[in-house]
């Protein structure tokens, strides 16, 4: 009866159904090829976007993995690769170090300590920090109302607002 009851549990769990949400992570992390991906979570889930969109200076397309009508999260892969490069979270329903979007920089401060906010060189809307073992970083999408001031080298001279939501979080692959 014991086995039985472990080949259910294991068929059940090799179902695309029974994927947690932070087993998507996971599975990113650990690296799993875009087809992979998509053949355990399901494609009817997906629409393409443009990766610029999320922050990705490319004309290319990722995946938005869309959930009772909410984005839940993007994948994306590099050019000539087969792997998924980065799985960015949109939603609260994941959450990584209780860390969510929708939660403050305060919140994330509280978890990662001496962790800094950044400008990105590339697009002075983003602004970033990463957590203290380097897992995921927290994204802000601001025009006016920064998280922080910074310098010309584009380093934070002062915190202006430790209430400002997470917007996103993105995971890279494991190298």
């Amino acid at each position: 009866m014991k086995y039985l009851i472990v080949i259910l549990l294991f068929s059940l769990l090799n179902t695309n159904e029974f994927i947690g949400q932070t087993n998507y992570i996971e599975l990113v992390q650990n690296g799993i090829s875009m087809k992979t991906f998509k053949e355990k979570v399901g494609t009817k889930k997906f629409i393409k976007e443009p990766l610029f969109k999320y922050g990705i200076d490319s004309e290319k397309k990722g995946l938005t993995f869309i959930e009772g009508g909410k984005k839940i999260f993007f994948v994306w892969k590099k050019q000539g690769e087969t792997e998924i490069s980065e799985i960015i979270v949109l939603d609260k329903s994941i959450s990584i170090n209780n860390i969510s979007v929708g939660k403050t920089f305060n919140d994330f401060l509280k978890i990662n300590p001496n962790s800094k906010i950044e400008l990105d060189v590339v697009n002075s809307e983003y602004e970033y920090s990463v957590s203290k073992n380097g897992n995921y970083t927290v994204e802000f999408i601001s025009n006016e109302d920064k998280v922080a001031e910074y310098n010309k080298d584009y380093t934070a001279k002062r915190i202006l607002n430790k209430n400002a939501k997470i917007d996103r979080i993105r995971i890279s692959k494991k190298e």
